[in-house]
């Protein structure tokens, strides 16, 4: 563990913080860099330094994971801004390393800048085969703007959507477009196929739809460029924020082409401190970096251990380790995080090392419960075997998928032959009462492999269970899930 008192750590009510009062108890002990020291010797103004970098790299955690998926995708494919659309042939696996993907729906990214004006993004109605489309248009700090496809306001029948930036003057037509302002100059979305199975033939379906979605500026209406679509099947995209000191060069670089709204003056008060001030050239030193390094890696300790901790995340279930993956205070403010006294970025903050992407309406559609300790408490560790058993009559009408991340990188585990299971593969193994018994670890117990999530020795790990087209049951939570116990 980083060396500083984390529980002292948590025990400090941040700049706009609102964790419950249970959060200055101290969580199991985490060790995300066990042998990372604290720069020796800080002087006063280093250890302001120190102090004002770990809480702008918490503040900043949603905005930086919008730059890492763009620069890992851009690195991989040459993906750029208003134009290009990355999609997957072939169902993602640990080589597309981001914040909590699934394993049963290929995903589909693409990207604007509003700099210039206004930008239309074109959405094809579902297709004759029932292959629909879903997805949330967010601005560059994942806060929804609006759902389009099956579930969103064009019900499937697709649509032109005009993302416009906020004082923009220009014309702007209705007819024949959803128009939406935003506050940030970039935006994004995280497009999901509906397929029906996991099968060849509906991923290549999915393929074809996508390769009907067009985005384009709207400077370009009458005569638009089409849009390049990009495959990025088997390539490796490294889209998690590296918590060093380039973190902050980095987000020098993000907030410079960025708009900059009234709730955010503090924090760039705190940056221009650092010496951090958009408009001017981003300097620095070897001193300066180790500095860096430690806050950047300090911040993201903290965020890992307050996301998985029941400060922020309250028990599902009583009694069980189970938990929501959104904090309580998404009911009433959502993905903005916003109070009439205060921006949350600690939580907001936290929530973003564990996701990417957010949703408007979240709910019955796809639910998901966290669990990161077993049944005694203990952080799982991926060299030891666990079990849990799901019981019968699961409440998704669609189906349901229990998947296993590396506990560090909220991403797939490495080099692993597959990331999770799902009631939509073949082969899994049913008791008698409809119950089905699961395993995590290394390695998959005799004639239980097509029940194993395969986790590695010597990392930990956390999963999700999630619920596609969840039923009442899962919320009057007269159906539960079993705490994952340890195989002794």
């Amino acid at each position: 563990m980083i060396k500083q008192n984390l529980s002292k750590v948590l025990g400090v009510i941040l700049l706009g913080a609102s964790l419950s009062a249970n959060a200055t108890q101290a969580p199991p002990k985490l060790e995300i860099y066990p042998a990372y020291e604290k720069p020796a010797d800080m002087n006063i103004t280093e250890e302001s330094l120190h102090r004002k970098a770990v809480e702008t790299a918490i503040w900043a955690q949603p905005l930086m994971n919008f730059e890492a998926m763009y620069s890992a995708l851009n690195k991989a494919v040459g993906l750029k801004y208003n134009g290009d659309i990355a999609y997957h042939s072939t169902m993602q696996d640990w080589k597309r390393a981001l914040p909590t993907p699934n394993d049963t729906t290929p995903y589909v990214f693409f990207f604007w800048d509003l700099t210039d004006g206004p930008v239309v993004v074109d959405i094809p109605p579902t297709a004759d085969n029932g292959l629909a489309l879903y997805g949330t248009l967010m601005d560059s700090w994942h806060r929804p703007i609006e759902e389009y496809g099956v579930r969103g306001v064009d019900g499937g029948r697709g649509g032109k959507y005009l993302m416009v930036p906020a004082g923009y003057t220009g014309y702007i037509p209705h007819d024949g477009y959803q128009v939406f302002y935003q506050k940030a100059n970039k935006g994004f979305t995280l497009m999901r196929p509906l397929v029906s199975d996991l099968s060849e033939k509906s991923i290549q379906q999915a393929t074809e739809l996508v390769k009907e979605v067009h985005v384009y500026p709207y400077s370009q209406t009458e005569e638009p460029t089409p849009s390049r679509h990009l495959d990025v099947a088997g390539k490796d995209v490294n889209g998690i924020v590296q918590f060093d000191a380039t973190l902050y060069k980095k987000m020098h670089a993000m907030l410079a082409d960025e708009f900059l709204e009234d709730k955010d003056r503090a924090m760039m008060g705190m940056l221009e401190a650092m010496g951090i001030t958009k408009g001017q050239e981003y300097k620095t030193t070897p001193r300066r970096d180790e500095i860096l390094t430690h806050a950047a890696k300090q911040a993201h300790e903290y965020m890992v251990t307050t996301y998985h901790y029941p400060g922020m995340i309250p028990p599902f279930y009583e009694g069980k380790q189970w938990g929501s993956l959104l904090p309580p205070t998404f009911g009433s403010h959502h993905f903005d995080f916003e109070y009439a006294s205060h921006l949350d970025y600690d939580r907001r903050g936290s929530l973003y090392y564990a996701i990417f992407s957010s949703i408007k309406h979240y709910g019955p559609g796809s639910f998901y419960l966290d669990v990161a300790q077993d049944k005694d408490g203990q952080w799982f560790d991926g060299g030891k075997t666990y079990k849990t058993t799901v019981p019968a009559d699961v409440p998704a009408d669609r189906f349901w998928a229990l998947t296993a991340y590396n506990l560090k990188t909220a991403s797939f585990i490495r080099d692993m032959p597959s990331a999770g299971v799902s009631s939509l593969e073949k082969g899994m193994k049913v008791n008698d009462d409809g119950t089905v018994d699961l395993y995590m670890g290394p390695k998959a117990p005799k004639g239980m492999e097509s029940n194993w999530i395969p986790t590695k020795a010597g990392e930990q790990f956390y999963m999700l269970f999630r619920f596609y087209g969840a039923q009442n049951t899962v919320f009057t939570k007269e159906w539960q899930l079993n705490d994952v116990e340890l195989v002794k």
